[in-house]
């Protein structure tokens, strides 16, 4: 049918009148519809944002700590059952639980650090962000193929060769992967500071982080080392199990196994400090005493078993207790200068650095077994070097729930409930350093390799467990409340470094870009120039 042109001009007049009549929402018919909030599930999957990774890892961190314990609980039914539940798997689930157990507290760790760290330097963003998410999902994914392969009797010691191959590749996947986090987070430290904020005025934290992170990429690039000598020449499951006795678990006892905790030294110091509302007196003899703490963890040379029977290894595991009683010392003066304020983190930190001296303890006794070249008194050595691990452990996941609990604006946008953070803090606390020192005893009493006594310790290992594992699932739902309602009447702790002029919950791209010159290691001080402005 054919139409003439008035027809045509009716229906662009009619077309013309649509078009031109605006919505009732005030929009135009040519705008864009309203771009939808990214969640945090896509954030985490598409982007960089350190303040994401962050908190991704700490809670992965903490659940694959989970798991180790768990694997720990199911080695006391064992001891309990003498043997009658785990049978010949007992070596590999026992073995790869000090795997899983420190690489995910290191993931935790690493965790703290992402969010932390740039918050503190003012900085919008970490150094290489796409190495930093690089490093997250490798370390997941390879901790899960590391899981997997011990079910299939893999692992650290299992007799089935490929599945230990599979082990051993994922093992090294999770070196290289913490490896590259740790460079991320020393590159941050070294080349993101703001304007007049040297290396002297470095909050504690972002030091102890610079330290920690430099030790673990050369620790860690060891043991990778070893992984690969260890795949490439000893390819069948016993000859993994040998490299990994001779050649990968030095990083589980003294010296090296302290460089895992030097982060936690700067927790202490930052939170004692906030707490109190005091600042460190001599705040270069604070950051002395961290270093000192760095140095005697070095572990790379203390790797065979001819250089643990030396006395340099003794001093070095001895020593190291003077750092950490100076750091005590520190806290102490801190809490009567101040005005005292107990919150959750306060004990943690505290015991954090007690639980420390607990592996010097074991070190001792070490020591000592070796004034008779390791048979003057019989000790069991092998229990002693896991009691150091477990008292280490113990200590950083203090550390880690004490900066959760501390900075949690930070992380979750408003305080953790005091009520559940209280019973988090109280049943980790009694969980690790309960099984630490059920590892300590049993190294000094079932001597020259007999079991005495082994189905109580199998019970005092189940209840410590249990208390440990609560105690971290109860720390997961208090930051989990946190998260979910932010709006908490708990007050919340103020310190005066620049993560607590931010805007919470954290995100990088916050940060002004007009932070002033810092003037002070504390440049939220009262008496600082840069407070008004930052502020």
């Amino acid at each position: 049918m054919w139409h003439d042109g008035s027809d045509r001009e009716r229906e662009g007049s009619r077309q013309m009148t649509v078009t031109e009549t605006p919505p009732e929402d005030g929009t135009t018919a040519g705008d864009a519809p309203a771009a939808r909030p990214t969640t945090s599930i896509e954030r985490l999957l598409g982007g960089a944002d350190h303040t994401t990774l962050g908190r991704a890892f700490v809670v992965a961190g903490l659940a694959w700590f989970a798991v180790a314990i768990v694997a720990r609980l199911v080695v006391g039914i064992d001891m309990v059952a003498d043997n009658g539940v785990l049978g010949g798997a007992l070596g590999v689930v026992s073995n790869s639980a000090r795997v899983v157990g420190p690489l995910g507290l290191i993931g935790a760790l690493t965790g703290v650090l992402f969010v932390l760290v740039p918050l503190q330097l003012g900085s919008p963003a970490i150094s290489y962000p796409r190495a930093a998410a690089l490093s997250f999902w490798t370390w997941l994914l390879a901790m899960g193929v590391f899981v997997v392969s011990v079910a299939f009797d893999g692992g650290v010691g299992g007799a089935n060769t490929e599945a230990a191959r599979l082990g051993n590749v994922s093992l090294g996947a999770l070196f290289a992967s913490l490896a590259l986090a740790a460079v991320c987070v020393a590159t941050t430290v070294v080349t993101h500071r703001p304007a007049g904020m040297g290396l002297a005025r470095v909050p504690f934290l972002s030091w102890a982080a610079l330290l920690g992170s430099s030790l673990w990429i050369v620790t860690l690039s060891s043991a990778f080392a070893h992984v690969v000598v260890g795949h490439v020449s000893r390819a069948r499951a016993p000859g993994l199990a040998e490299n990994f006795l001779n050649g990968i678990l030095w990083l589980t006892r003294a010296p090296a196994v302290y460089v895992l905790a030097i982060p936690v030294l700067g927790i202490a110091i930052d939170v004692v400090s906030a707490s109190t509302g005091t600042k460190v007196k001599l705040y270069g003899v604070a950051q002395g005493v961290v270093g000192a703490f760095a140095v005697l963890s070095i572990g790379v040379w203390a790797q065979s078993d001819r250089s643990v029977n030396t006395i340099v290894w003794s001093l070095f595991a001895l020593g190291i207790g003077l750092p950490i009683l100076g750091l005590l010392g520190l806290v102490g003066d801190a809490a009567r200068r101040g005005r005292f304020r107990l919150t959750p983190a306060v004990p943690l930190v505290v015991v954090s650095i007690l639980l420390l001296l607990g592996s010097v303890v074991a070190g001792l006794l070490w020591s000592l077994n070796l004034a008779g070249s390791g048979t003057l008194f019989g000790l069991d050595v092998r229990l002693l070097g896991a009691a150091q691990v477990t008292f280490v452990g113990a200590s950083v996941v203090t550390g880690v729930l004490a900066a959760l609990f501390h900075w949690a604006p930070q992380f979750w946008g408003g305080p953790v409930r005091s009520g559940p953070a209280y019973a988090a803090a109280g049943l980790t606390i009694l969980g690790g350093g309960l099984l630490a020192t059920v590892v300590l005893v049993q190294g000094i009493v079932q001597r020259d390799g007999v079991r005495t006594a082994n189905e109580v310790f199998g019970v005092f290992v189940i209840l410590a467990s249990l208390a440990y594992l609560l105690g971290v699932l109860s720390a997961l739902s208090a930051v989990r409340g946190a998260a979910a309602d932010p709006s908490g009447d708990d007050e919340i702790v103020q310190g005066e470094t620049l993560e607590w002029a931010l805007p919470t919950p954290a995100h990088g791209d916050r940060i002004p870009d007009d932070l002033p010159a810092v003037e002070s290691p504390y440049p939220l001080a009262a008496d600082d120039p840069t407070t008004e402005v930052a502020r």
